[in-house]
């Protein structure tokens, strides 16, 4: 895994492949149509991976830092609140 996951490659790029391509051509789609500001689906995707990734994969970090894990609601809630307009504001249309 930690080498790039090379014993996962083929459902990779195969199962995994075709969801990120099908729902990539939503979201081009939407691009398309005006409903979402101009944005590489698939960036899109890595992005949303990565800022939610972050929190399960670095939560002692987050913890040290912020004294707050997830468990705690008020802090959970600001996370995906704040997560959200991040994303949601970066591919509003203007």
């Amino acid at each position: 895994m930690l080498q790039g996951a090379p014993v996962l490659n083929a459902e990779l790029s195969g199962a995994l492949k075709a969801l990120v391509e099908e729902k990539s051509a939503i979201i081009a789609g939407w691009v398309a149509s005006g409903k979402l500001a101009p944005v590489d689906p698939h960036h899109l995707i890595f992005m949303i991976w990565a800022s939610t990734q972050h929190y399960a994969d670095f939560a002692l970090q987050v913890e040290a830092v912020t004294g707050k894990t997830l468990q705690d609601e008020a802090f959970f809630n600001s996370t995906v609140e704040n997560v959200q307009r991040m994303i949601i504001e970066g591919i509003r249309p203007r």
